[in-house]
């Protein structure tokens, strides 16, 4: 059966268009934020390329200035996306809730 809500996209108005681009690009950030929590992927990056630019002989001096920055850059980042999440449960709490166990079942 057919969903009401959906349309070829020629029918959809430029509008309703960026509003169901604006709606993924939240959905990703949300994701995003979930996978961050859950593995700690940002941490394991800067953790590997420490690692790396110590090999490489990069002097302990500079990987801390840098390492700084990007702790300074990850806490942003990470507040950004505990916000995003935060409203996109706020919006869409049963639907989201819903959407995530179908998910998850597949």
């Amino acid at each position: 059966m057919k969903n009401s809500n959906t349309y070829p996209a020629e029918r959809q108005s430029v509008k309703s268009r960026a509003i169901s681009f604006d709606k993924m690009e939240a959905i990703a950030s949300g994701v995003q934020a979930r996978l961050e929590e859950s593995t700690g992927y940002s941490k394991i990056v800067t953790d590997e390329t420490i690692n790396i630019a110590r090999a490489l002989g990069v002097t302990n001096t500079e990987i801390e200035r840098w390492a700084k920055h990007r702790f300074s850059q990850l806490e942003r980042e990470t507040e950004r996306l505990r916000e995003i999440k935060s409203l996109l449960y706020k919006a869409y709490d049963s639907k989201l809730s819903a959407a995530i166990r179908n998910a998850h079942a597949c």
